[in-house]
């Protein structure tokens, strides 16, 4: 049966839009990438060329009524206005993490995607790799008994980074936002909605110099908007409690900890930013274990979210990278830096249901095996195609 494809445009085609573009055009047979924009008109049709795309103004994809998703890689604070006019335009979304800068922001967008009867799915997409699939299988087959408590904990050196992307100094651009959104949504993913959390956080050297040469802000004063050390503990709703660390302030050299602590055993999930990141489990008495991968895309799948919503969407299925585990998450962040700042528990409002685990066993192991993305047309067990 033919693949009744979605045509698909990039809006944003910075650094991180090579990965995206790569994987849409050469490796899901369900979005045809047809176009891309860019204010940087270069950049544009540099990416336009490369992956053989239709360069073109942001007002001329949201008129074309043949595109009917937009995937939004533009940066934090543009995340907001550009979902907006996607989804007033009736045109399904696929939008970077995070959702958008403030909460109302957020509550906005998913308001306007429910009223107009359309998708917004949000990175992270990390949590449908083969590396955290893997761990949600190892979870819900009972193999370190009930989980009790979870530890996360990551460093970056944003002295270095907010040198090369400026926009990791701003509001909705610090540490918890830029990369703690990853560890955040594998526990999501895997242990539910967050019940409450208490946070605390400050603000190191807010104000600090441009010192990479060559950069176009090379010498100029910049001004750290958000907090960037963060710690926090939460209370999830099935009593799992999580203690939360994010230091931007630290080594370059990152030391991420993400691990589940059950009653009969300890898993070990190594970095949520990677879709290959290996798997452990430790058993009483026992070694740590590396366990192999169930499941497919173990490799760089940066898209996989946005094709399996063109998936959902020809089989109109919810689709697992969704607007409301990512608002949550969202939510949740905000929560840390809310408690933070006025000394009180933040309890969440939003929820959401948990995204059905993909189906195990669908590996990238030549022609004769299993192809990765059947699990992403599979729903409960079965293939439903439109007709």
């Amino acid at each position: 049966m033919e693949i009744k494809t979605i045509k698909a445009a990039v809006v944003g085609c910075g650094a991180i839009s090579d990965i995206y573009m790569q994987n849409l055009t050469e490796r899901f047979q369900v979005i045809k990438l047809v176009a891309c924009t860019d204010l940087n008109e270069e950049r544009m049709q540099q990416q336009a060329k490369k992956y053989h795309l239709q360069a073109g103004s942001w007002q001329e994809i949201l008129e074309n009524p043949e595109i009917e998703m937009v995937i939004n890689l533009t940066n934090p604070k543009a995340h907001y206005q550009i979902t907006r006019a996607a989804l007033e335009h009736k045109k399904h979304v696929f939008s970077e993490k995070m959702i958008a800068v403030s909460l109302e922001e957020g509550k906005e967008l998913c308001r306007l995607a429910k009223e107009n009867g359309v998708r917004l799915g949000v990175a992270p997409d990390t949590f449908l790799g083969g590396s955290i699939q893997t761990a949600r299988y190892i979870v819900e087959k009972g193999l370190i008994g009930e989980v009790l408590s979870a530890v996360v904990s990551l460093n970056r050196n944003f002295d270095i980074f907010g040198d090369i992307l400026p926009h990791l100094h701003k509001e909705g651009g610090n540490l918890p936002f830029d990369c703690g959104c990853y560890y955040m949504t594998a526990l999501a993913s895997i242990i539910g909605p967050a019940k409450r959390v208490c946070g605390f956080a400050r603000l190191h050297q807010p104000e600090r110099i441009n010192r990479r040469v060559g950069a176009p802000a090379f010498g100029e004063k910049v001004q750290v908007e958000a907090e960037n050390i963060v710690t926090a503990a939460v209370e999830y709703g099935n009593g799992v409690l999580a203690t939360v660390h994010f230091n931007s302030e630290s080594l370059l050299d990152e030391r991420p900890c993400l691990e589940l602590y059950g009653t009969e055993g300890i898993l070990i999930m190594g970095d949520p930013n990677r879709f290959e990141s290996p798997v452990s489990v430790k058993k009483m008495l026992g070694e740590t274990l590396h366990f192999p991968f169930t499941h497919g895309y173990t490799q760089n799948a940066r898209g996989v979210g946005a094709a399996e919503m063109a998936w959902a969407i020809r089989q109109d299925r919810p689709h697992r990278a969704g607007m409301e585990m990512a608002f949550h998450v969202f939510e949740l962040i905000h929560g840390m830096l809310i408690s933070a700042r006025t000394g009180q528990f933040y309890e969440l409002e939003s929820g959401f249901e948990m995204p059905e685990a993909l189906p195990a066993g669908y590996l990238d192991n030549g022609f004769w095996g299993p192809t990765e993305e059947s699990a992403l047309a599979l729903s409960d067990g079965f293939c439903l195609f439109s007709s």
